[in-house]
């Protein structure tokens, strides 16, 4: 058997092995293979950098954990990038897993003292009502959120003094992956009150959430697990992001290289000289 005609039989539990190696590898020890950065992730980058220490932005947790692998990492990336800033910011829910995505945000900083809650964070928690609750919590946060989740009074809170309707937080972004979500953002807040409003989507509501980035009303986009990498490599802090979108380059070259090599073996073996049997 000649090595092009070996080249076809590879066993194949070898590519599945080589194909758990390469996808295994970065996620445990980030690459950060270098990306393309889109003009919506640069825009949304742009406008968290023009924050200054003491700044207050609301984050909306709209999305839950069948979503999670997509819009989470972008919330854990720029929330990192809030907090080295100094920024402040307020978690709010109009999705019922919410709350929980914000506390695991939260908690290490909490833990290590970096953060003090109710100064320089809060997690406001679900509040039902979806299109409605939106738009109430809008025109009024404190009084659609009087207590946090832990039962607090929020107009006690230091983070809070000022807030009386969504123009008063610097930036609003609403993290999301489906409805509500992005229009009714847009619709029963940012028309009304002209919030300087962000978006970051899971990659199928992209489409829904693109005409309101062209008419100016979402200031910048993060599209799903690519745009939570692009926005890690901007700020300068590789996660799980760019694990991820490592793993994924990897693996399709590993794929890619793989059909290559069965398509020149097959071609190569039939130019080889076939050896005649007398």
């Amino acid at each position: 058997m000649s090595f092009w005609d070996k080249m076809q039989k590879i066993d194949r539990r070898i590519i599945y092995a080589l194909l758990v190696i390469v996808v295994a590898f970065p996620l445990i020890r980030p690459l950060g293979l270098p990306l393309s950065y889109s003009d919506t992730t640069l825009k949304f980058f742009d406008e968290i950098e023009k924050l200054q220490p003491g700044d207050r932005v609301l984050i909306s947790l709209d999305y839950a954990p069948s979503g999670a692998a997509d819009v989470h990492p972008q919330t854990v990336a720029v929330s990192k990038h809030l907090i080295q800033k100094g920024v402040k910011i307020a978690f709010v829910s109009f999705w019922e897993a919410g709350p929980m995505f914000a506390e695991q945000i939260m908690q290490p900083y909490l833990d290590s003292g970096e953060l003090v809650y109710g100064e320089d964070v809060v997690n406001l928690g679900y509040i039902p009502g979806a299109n409605s609750a939106i738009r109430s919590f809008g025109f009024d946060c404190v009084g659609s959120a009087p207590k946090d989740l832990n039962g607090k009074d929020t107009a006690s809170m230091p983070i809070m003094q000022g807030i009386k309707d969504c123009r008063d937080f610097d930036v609003v972004i609403d993290f999301v992956m489906g409805s509500p979500g992005t229009a009714a953002w847009v619709q029963q807040v940012q028309g009304p009150l002209g919030i300087n409003l962000l978006v970051g989507s899971v990659v199928v509501e992209v489409p829904a959430s693109m005409p309101f980035v062209q008419a100016g009303q979402v200031k910048g986009l993060l599209q799903g697990l690519r745009g939570a990498a692009e926005y890690e490599l901007l700020s300068g802090s590789a996660g799980i992001a760019a694990a991820g979108m490592d793993a994924q380059s990897l693996g399709h070259l590993l794929i890619i290289g793989s059909i290559l090599v069965g398509n020149v073996a097959y071609f190569m073996s039939k130019k080889q000289p076939k050896n005649n049997k007398q």
